[in-house]
């Protein structure tokens, strides 16, 4: 079992009063080199940058050529996570790819303080560009069937869920403190203006801004090649 499950898995059973002990104790032993990972994600300067290049290789499902890491990179579940070539994922970022799949494309950059929840499935095509505290959500919890919205220390059996995959196309571009919802596919192109909440699809080359975002306009399609 992936340490990623095993993480989840005694979480869950704590929640329901059932902490298993030999569980736990796997867990501990998993845990033994985590001060070396502390050190390879918080290594400032270039060595930070090879180590932890080394690292994520190792740990995340794909991992491209000349990719970067950054320092304090929160990142859970890597196995479901793939990154393409030449993207960079920018300090303090969380990746969360515990309960469904992250795929990054080809020169990428994610900026500081982003956060992207895998749940329901993420895809980011290639030269997408995020600025800095950027949200993606692919699952969250709901208001429906009288069950509760209280968070995490509520066992899953009491809670409603949404879980869709979030697209976001080609040459894209999020600014600062966009908040994308489940299920939303941003068309390729489109940008989003700070500060905006995208819960419906965006279509391509469309400028959009606004809680909800609405479209105000189109910019010009990418006519550079491809690199």
């Amino acid at each position: 079992m992936k340490r990623s499950e095993l993480e989840l898995l005694v979480f869950k059973q704590m929640l329901e009063g059932k902490l298993p002990f030999w569980k736990t104790v796997q867990l501990g032993i998993k845990s033994v080199f985590d001060p070396l990972k502390m050190v390879i994600i918080y290594m400032p300067g270039p060595i930070g940058y090879k180590l932890r290049q080394i690292y994520y290789r190792r740990k995340f499902n794909a991992f491209g050529k000349n990719s970067i890491i950054d320092v304090g990179v929160n990142v859970t579940g890597p196995e479901n996570i793939s990154i393409g070539q030449y993207t960079w994922i920018d300090s303090y970022v969380r990746l969360d790819g515990v309960l469904g799949e992250i795929s990054l494309g080809n020169r990428i950059h994610i900026a500081h303080g982003c956060i992207l929840v895998g749940g329901g499935g993420l895809i980011l095509e290639d030269y997408v560009g995020l600025s800095p505290c950027v949200k993606i959500f692919t699952n969250s919890e709901t208001p429906k069937d009288g069950k509760r919205i209280s968070g995490p220390m509520i066992p899953e059996r009491y809670k409603a869920f949404i879980r869709e995959p979030v697209i976001v196309k080609k040459d894209a571009f999020l600014g600062t403190d966009v908040v994308v919802l489940p299920g939303v596919t941003i068309g390729e192109g489109a940008v989003i203006g700070a500060n905006s909440v995208v819960n419906k699809d965006i279509h391509p080359w469309c400028i959009a801004v606004g809680t909800p975002a609405k479209v105000i306009g189109k910019r010009d399609k990418v006519t550079v090649p491809d690199i």
